[in-house]
């Protein structure tokens, strides 16, 4: 069966996307805080851009206690792009190309892979299945994915692509026995490099994909710290 996301999250992801670069002065080296303070309706607070580009997590982040990993299914939303005609001539100036289903499906799949290989290689963490008082529940999404790959009846046999692919990858973790919302992170991912043909681009999207899912520990390693760097005993209070 089709997992598809919920209306409401992909609208608070949309949200988020667009306040990346809001500011905020912080109280704590690591969150924001004061009247415009970045505070999401689940109450977690941005965190300082300087240490973390854009995640939110609830003040009194502390993930020491949590031992293992129970790894949610994985989601993929894509920008909704409009269907039109056009071929080699007429696609001048357009960046952006809907993917049909079988596409779509086929992404799905390969971010599911990717991030389920990428966290049993994880270390710091034990695999689970299962409810715990010592158990972070953690899942993955790819948001607002972008193509900028024409479709193969184009007219041309030379189409040449630069930055395939754009999208938002988001990590989000909750308790194992309450379910709470405890951190939410945001990156924004481009695809950028050597000129890539169109039929060699599926290919090397792959590759992208597992890059991509590389983020969602490397952020999961930094918030750890982050609640770490929370309890210790600050210089001015030995």
């Amino acid at each position: 069966m089709k997992r598809r996301i919920p209306p409401a999250f992909l609208s608070v992801a949309a949200g988020f996307v667009l306040l990346w670069h809001a500011g905020g002065s912080s109280a704590q080296p690591r969150l924001a805080t004061g009247s415009d303070a970045d505070v999401t309706e689940e109450g977690l607070h941005r965190v300082d851009p300087s240490i973390m580009e854009a995640a939110w997590v609830r003040p009194d982040l502390d993930l020491s206690a949590y031992t293992r990993i129970l790894l949610m299914p994985t989601a993929v939303q894509f920008r909704e792009v409009g269907e039109r005609s056009f071929n080699s001539r007429t696609r001048i100036g357009i960046t952006e190309f809907p993917l049909d289903d079988e596409r779509k499906e086929w992404l799905r799949e390969v971010w599911r892979r990717a991030v389920e290989e990428t966290f049993v290689q994880e270390p710091s963490y034990d695999l689970y299945y299962g409810a715990g008082s010592d158990v972070l529940v953690v899942q993955g999404f790819l948001v607002d994915v972008v193509s900028h790959i024409p479709p193969d009846d184009t007219g041309s046999d030379f189409t040449y692509i630069s930055d395939p692919w754009i999208a938002s990858v988001v990590l989000e973790l909750r308790d194992g026995t309450t379910a709470e919302l405890l951190a939410r992170t945001m990156d924004r991912r481009f695809a950028e490099g050597r000129l890539m043909d169109a039929g060699t681009v599926w290919i090397r999207t792959e590759d992208l994909v597992e890059r991509w899912a590389q983020v969602l520990p490397d952020r999961l390693r930094q918030l750890s710290d982050l609640g770490e760097q929370g309890r210790r005993t600050p210089t001015w209070a030995r």
